[in-house]
């Protein structure tokens, strides 16, 4: 442990080594087609039989596809009673495979790389089987050049070899312009393709559109007499309208303004759609609740209409004899409510001088500045307790507490029999005296003191 602290940095950089080049092995494994079992699912495995396999070696990467895309690799080749049987790993994300589907050799160059396109067939014929076998109806093997030129007579071939060699002989020394050529036959394979997609989308819209009307004609068909009723009834609209054809222009010729008009209003009334928009979106809540609301509008009038029928109506009817009285009586009181509300206000602010607190708190604790007449009662009534609550055997007697400040204490006791003592301490604390600056006695600053 002391050495592996010691070298904790290198251990780390061994570690991070390690896994890097871990990664790197695998990643190379599996460009290479190395299929890890513990890491990777096994892959489908399905045969087919060919004449021929040539150029056909397993591990080399040959791959079986779809439409061009990758879906497995060639794992094995064997000989089985003279025919190829070509054995592929298929990646199951690419399942099924159907029973009649198709699988044809082909070379990737001239050096005869060869891979295999395949047809997975279709849903009607059912899935293979894991293990299964692609007949040998159902392939084709690659076809050489000169299976097809040994498939031609000698005069054929005579004539065949006379126009390559005429051609050879006609574009010597003319290769740029043989390019050229080949160039510019690339826009017009463009328009060509652009053409023919045009062409293949017609195609689809001309049955869809044949599809569809003959579905228009069926139903037609079916509906003939609803059809004729509706000639009819156009034949009648039309005759009305061309009755009043006076009408009609006239109508025609307020149509511009009227349009004209319509737009403005429009325009005019954008701000309002627009804030009528987000309105009529809050509104919907109250809308999803206005039948529960209307149905109980409805109980609540149905629970009311007798008492309004039975108490309240004979209740109206009984009051109308005395209406006059009473509007007698309102107006006199509305004659007085002014004078009513100067007493009331008096009376108020009577009761506020006695009682009102507007900081109602301070009366826990320290008295606020604005206590009611009650509260200082209180404290009136609680002090003259405590003054009349102490007395001997002549009576009642009074507590006084009685302060004095220094300058009166001084002069107090200068008109007393001890007045030369006092006037002689004076002087010891006078300024210029030996204690000057010291307080006098008891603890009041010293000061002169004249006695009469």
């Amino acid at each position: 442990m002391t050495a592996l602290r010691k070298n904790l940095p290198s251990v780390f950089a061994i570690l991070i080594l390690l896994v890097a080049g871990s990664a790197i092995a695998l990643k190379i494994l599996d460009q290479q087609r190395l299929r890890l079992p513990v890491i990777q699912e096994r892959p489908f495995e399905l045969t087919a039989e060919f004449e021929t396999a040539q150029a056909v070696v397993a591990g080399q990467g040959q791959t079986l596809r779809i439409a061009g895309v990758k879906v497995g690799d060639v794992e094995d080749v064997n000989l089985e009673n003279g025919r190829a049987v070509i054995t592929f790993g298929i990646d199951r994300q690419f399942l099924p495979i159907r029973n009649d589907a198709t699988i044809l050799m082909r070379p990737q160059t001239g050096l005869k790389d060869m891979f295999f396109e395949m047809d997975p067939g279709t849903e009607a014929a059912g899935n293979i089987a894991e293990g299964g076998e692609v007949p040998l109806a159902n392939t084709a093997p690659d076809v050489n050049l000169d299976e097809i030129l040994g498939a031609l007579d000698t005069d054929t071939q005579g004539y065949l070899r006379l126009l390559f060699v005429g051609a050879g002989q006609g574009l010597d020394g003319r290769a740029k312009d043989l390019g050229d050529v080949l160039g510019s036959l690339g826009p017009l394979s463009k328009d060509f393709d652009r053409l023919q997609s045009e062409v293949a989308k017609r195609r689809g819209n001309l049955r869809t559109l044949i599809h569809n009307f003959n579905l228009l004609t069926g139903e037609v068909g079916k509906a003939r007499h609803d059809l004729t009723r509706l000639v009819r009834a156009s034949n009648t609209t039309l005759g009305a309208i061309a009755a009043h054809d006076p009408d009609v222009r006239a109508a025609v010729r307020e149509l511009p303004g009227t349009l004209v008009e319509a737009r403005r209003t429009l325009t005019s009334v954008s701000g309002l759609a627009t804030v009528l928009g987000p309105t009529f979106k809050n509104l919907e809540p109250f809308a999803r609740n206005l039948p529960e609301l209307n149905a109980s509008t409805q109980r609540l009038a149905d629970s009311s209409t007798d008492v309004i029928r039975n108490q309240i109506r004979p209740f109206v009817r009984k009051a109308q004899d005395v209406t006059p009285d009473l509007r007698l009586a309102a107006g006199r009181l509305v004659r007085a409510t002014p004078k009513l509300s100067i007493v009331a206000r008096r009376v108020n602010r009577l009761g506020n001088m006695a009682a009102y607190n507007p900081n109602g708190a301070e009366s826990l604790g320290t008295p606020g500045r604005d206590e009611g007449y009650l509260f200082w009662a209180a404290w009136l009534g609680h002090n003259a307790n405590s003054i009349f609550s102490a007395q001997d055997g002549t009576g009642l007697y009074r507590r006084i507490y009685f302060t004095v400040g220094c300058t009166q204490a001084f002069s107090i006791l200068g008109q007393s029999p001890i007045s030369p003592a006092i006037t002689g301490l004076g002087a010891l604390f006078a300024p210029g005296g030996p204690f000057a600056g010291i307080s006098g006695p008891s603890g009041c600053p010293a000061q002169n003191t004249s006695i009469p």
